[in-house]
């Protein structure tokens, strides 16, 4: 564990962003997507405080596991939980948590379906299903509706606890883009066979964070926000003109400065010996891959004080070396607070964009090394 770098997470970001969301999707329900340690920010304190303080009463979780974690450690709240893509409802003992911890998983093929449909413990099982509209990752095939109406009618259902899809490009345009022009229109098409076969849809939500940010999908009862939540936009950066996002980074990354050190121009530095583009000094943060802190992050620039510096030599499993030209060296000393990134979404994008890795990496790429600190 380390002691002086940290993983700060903002509540008052947290619930900033949470308003600035519901500003733009007033009328819609919301299912907070916590999946992978709440996008590696903590997924206990980070569900805690969205149910005690901002309301929410829905989230979304990738497997079984990580919904059971939410019910046995938040055993005093009143929530609903949904795992959306490694349900194993087949297995006696997961259909058993099903059944008696609710939990509600996500119904994406018919094998899953037809068990839910043909068990009677099931009977009464709310059913959240979900239909592949294009995206061709997980979903009931469009070809199948028919059938799955049928089974739902032999089966005694008269209606669905919620019907959704999952848009494959709502980082780019929603209203010209042919793939999600597509989709939107796949899902129209769905959700009238169950009208017009008297199957009552409860709920429905189509709306990932890109199309939130584009205001797409909000007829829909629920939307199902994840990235935004944390801070960043979901577009692709040459339409982030078609974003209604303004959220902040909820989290900041801090560490500090363990060794500083004069250099001239090509001497080497770290594993590899790495050569100094030019005369300078060196500092030595406490941050590498043992915590998350990538090796991919090699020629990223980091900024002490508006002074941009540049991560020089491979990044090490303890520390990195971060070099500052000196043309322009800022005022550092040996223990200094060192900040990897801050609230700010430009400059956590640009990080990103530095270092060609998206911003659900950069988060959930930091390990347990790494402590939580909850402000």
């Amino acid at each position: 564990m380390r002691f002086r770098s940290r993983h700060i997470i903002s509540f008052e970001k947290l619930e900033s962003n949470f308003k600035k969301l519901k500003s733009i999707c007033i009328n819609n329900k919301i299912i907070f997507m916590v999946k992978a340690n709440a996008y590696g920010h903590g997924v206990i304190p980070i569900v805690r405080h969205s149910v005690e303080k901002l309301g929410i009463t829905e989230f979304g979780c990738a497997s079984l596991g990580e919904a059971l974690l939410l019910r046995e450690e938040l055993y005093d709240l009143e929530f609903e939980i949904y795992v959306f893509s490694d349900v194993q409802v087949e297995l006696r003992e997961c259909a058993e948590i099903y059944l008696n911890r609710r939990i509600v998983p996500v119904i994406s093929n018919r094998e899953d379906l037809d068990f839910i449909l043909t068990n009677r413990e099931f009977e009464n099982f709310p059913l959240f299903i979900k239909f592949n509209t294009g995206m061709n990752r997980l979903g009931l095939e469009m070809s199948s509706v028919d059938e799955v109406i049928k089974s739902l009618k032999i089966a005694g259902r008269k209606s669905v606890y919620h019907l959704m899809t999952h848009l494959s490009s709502s980082s780019m345009p929603i209203k010209t883009n042919k793939r999600n022009l597509l989709q939107f229109e796949n899902f129209e098409k769905i959700k009238k066979s169950f009208k017009d076969a008297n199957i009552e849809v409860e709920a429905s939500s189509i709306s990932n964070s890109g199309a939130i940010e584009q205001g797409a999908g909000l007829l829909e009862t629920h939307v199902r926000p994840g990235l935004m939540m944390y801070g960043p936009s979901s577009l692709l950066p040459q339409y982030s003109q078609l974003s209604q996002w303004t959220g902040e980074i909820i989290s900041k990354l801090e560490t500090y400065v363990i060794s500083l050190f004069d250099v001239e121009k090509g001497q080497p530095v770290g594993y590899g010996a790495t050569p100094c583009p030019s005369a300078g000094r060196v500092a030595i943060i406490a941050l590498g891959y043992g915590d998350g802190f990538s090796t991919r992050y090699l020629g990223a620039h980091l900024y002490h004080r508006d002074i941009a510096g540049k991560i020089v030599g491979r990044v090490n499993m303890d520390m990195a070396q971060v070099f500052f030209s000196s043309d322009n060296l800022p005022e550092l000393k040996v223990g200094d607070t060192f900040t990897v990134w801050n609230h700010s979404v430009e400059s956590f994008s640009e990080f990103c964009q530095d270092v060609k890795i998206i911003p659900y990496e950069v988060f959930i790429n930091l390990t347990q090394r790494v402590p939580k600190i909850y402000s």
